[in-house]
């Protein structure tokens, strides 16, 4: 597991945008991406559509978490995990 800040390029939409998350953020971003199998691009600008009000890497922050919490605390599949992460996550960081 990696700790540190790392810095990504992602494509949201048709736009190349740099995002920064710790590397554990990434690396839990990544285990979703592979269970869902969709590419980080997909599942950013899946992400970047519902925000409002917090900047991507929050949104990014604040979907993993969610995601994570459904999926270690419900019988949900992965894809249903992730759509309510977003429908929950979306527009702050934190909403419990």
């Amino acid at each position: 597991m990696n700790a540190g800040m790392m810095t990504r390029n992602i494509v949201i939409g048709n736009r190349r945008t740099t995002i920064r998350l710790e590397g554990a953020m990434w690396d839990a971003f990544d285990e979703i991406c592979q269970k869902l199998e969709a590419s980080p691009h997909d599942i950013c600008t899946q992400i970047d559509n519902e925000r409002s009000g917090v900047n991507r890497a929050q949104a990014i922050r604040a979907a993993v978490v969610k995601y994570l919490r459904l999926s270690l605390n419900t019988n949900t599949s992965a894809s249903e995990a992730f759509k309510l992460a977003l429908k929950t996550s979306a527009g702050t960081a934190d909403q419990d």
